[in-house]
């Protein structure tokens, strides 16, 4: 096997360690980031020493020269103890690719990788933490990620509106009247529109069926 560090030489990975935070109630999920650099590409494969409680997608893939490929990292909910030793890990494996883009077509990446001698293979291992307590992040941090609105509700400067200030609080104007009133007009107006262009468009056409008329009655 290749090197167990975190870069080795033929790619990186990070975060160098995975970790996760009580409570174990529910599913976790991390991003992992390969980076390909060199100017040739790398197909990878990633297996865990504890395959049944993570979901890795994809489990493996290609990486382009110069680029990165993510990798979501899910921890499903199992029985968590304080007094138990976890010793999870990720193995990221990788090997230059030696094949066109029909070869890739036709076999897949966990194939390819069976035919790969070990000695051609670099390797590079996450080791996880399984934290026994929630997360904590410090309050300078904290401000930092937080609006100053939700700055100011945790600082004490706003308060929440009481009963007591509702009653002192100026009470909406009824628009309900005035919008009916409104609405009536809007309704009459339309109605009288409609009636003075069907009147105007009548008499246009008995104008002109007197304009036919006048000139069938002339002597030529």
């Amino acid at each position: 096997m290749g090197s167990r560090g975190f870069n080795s030489g033929l790619f990186s990975v990070s975060p160098q360690t995975m970790i996760f935070y009580s409570p174990y109630d529910r599913t976790q999920k991390r991003i992992m980031t390969i980076l390909n650099p060199t100017a040739g590409r790398l197909l990878f494969k990633i297996r865990s020493n504890a395959a049944y409680k993570y979901c890795v997608s994809p489990n493996c893939g290609c990486i382009e020269p110069y680029d990165t490929s993510e990798v979501n990292v899910s921890l499903n909910y199992f029985d968590f103890h304080d007094d138990r030793s976890y010793n999870h890990h990720f193995s990221i494996l990788c090997i230059r690719s030696t094949c066109d883009n029909d070869e890739m077509q036709s076999q897949s990446i966990l194939c390819i990788f069976k035919k790969i001698h070990r000695s051609e293979i670099n390797n590079v291992r996450v080791p996880i933490e399984l934290q026994p307590n929630p997360i904590c992040i410090p309050q300078e941090e904290l401000e930092k990620l937080l609006p100053p609105d939700a700055l100011n509700i945790i600082r004490g400067n706003l308060h929440p509106v009481g009963l007591d200030h509702l009653k002192h609080m100026p009470l909406p104007i009824r628009r309900k009247k005035r919008c009916g009133l409104l609405r009536t007009l809007a309704t009459f107006i339309a109605i009288i529109t409609t009636l003075a262009g069907a009147f105007m468009q009548r008499h246009s056409i008995e104008q002109l069926v007197y304009m036919h008329l006048k000139l069938d009655q002339v002597e030529f």
